[in-house]
């Protein structure tokens, strides 16, 4: 299987507490989700104020149907209602296979 690729974009509107979320928020996704094949995370704050995102963070996983239980997981009601201390705003997450790479 291929490995997964991951992307959950924070809206530029959204208010956005970098700190806390490097600190704090990141950590517990890695705490959580390792176990499920989480190889690593990958956080960029875009500064494009014409683009719709402001920061997006890429999730690597060993594969798509680890991110699945992941996501399913009674771990990822932790993950997830820790989003409003550091966004106002829910992020947008697409995920898929990585095809190709160099």
């Amino acid at each position: 299987m291929a490995p997964a690729h991951v992307s959950v974009m924070y809206p530029r509107k959204a208010t956005f507490d970098m700190k806390y979320y490097l600190a704090t928020h990141m950590p517990l996704v890695k705490k959580h989700w390792e176990q499920f094949g989480l190889k690593k995370y990958t956080v960029t704050q875009y500064d494009d104020p014409e683009a719709p995102y402001s920061v997006g963070c890429v999730l690597e996983f060993d594969n798509i149907d680890s991110f699945k239980k992941a996501g399913a997981s009674s771990e990822a009601a932790e993950v997830f209602a820790d989003i409003p201390n550091f966004s106002n705003e829910k992020p947008t997450i697409f995920a898929g296979e990585v095809t190709g790479t160099s």
